[in-house]
């Protein structure tokens, strides 16, 4: 992968949560107990396709549209110590929409050097509130870590 790309990648991931936090004014994040003293963060955001750059979009192989969203989810370990490290696992999410059909959202793993994310391509309806209960599995955890979420997605 080029530089370029992974420079306007991580941008637009600092950009969206800049500007989600920023319109709720709070961390979209839980923290966890983990094992030997350390925490897990579960980080995460949802956001229209549109707002990736077209590049972005073909190197993951999404598909950038006004009716389809995305789903970013990351673990960081925080050690005893306060070492911060981006650690795989595995992610489920089931969205539920507000006539509760539910989905189960199916996501990929992206790695770019230190930094782990996963990915879920979902589709929504203009102002639509969407609940995501995600359950996540970390790599040297010793439990799953549940979190749940709302999100409204709207055309851009």
């Amino acid at each position: 992968m080029s530089p370029s790309v992974m420079t306007r990648f991580f941008s637009f991931v600092a950009l969206c949560m800049v500007l989600f936090s920023a319109s709720v004014n709070a961390e979209k994040k839980e923290v966890f107990p983990g094992p030997d003293g350390s925490e897990y963060e579960v980080h995460y955001i949802g956001f229209v396709s549109t707002f990736l750059d077209k590049e972005v979009a073909r190197q993951y192989n999404l598909v950038r549209s006004r009716s389809l969203g995305l789903v970013n989810i990351s673990i960081i370990k925080v050690d005893k110590e306060g070492k911060r490290k981006a650690v795989g696992g595995s992610v489920q999410a089931e969205m539920i929409n507000e006539i509760r059909q539910s989905q189960f959202l199916s996501f990929q793993q992206i790695v770019e050097g230190d930094a782990i994310y996963y990915l879920a391509q979902l589709q929504y309806k203009e102002g639509e509130l969407l609940t995501f209960d995600v359950t996540v599995y970390p790599e040297g955890g010793t439990q799953p870590l549940k979190l749940r979420f709302t999100q409204y997605f709207y055309n851009d």
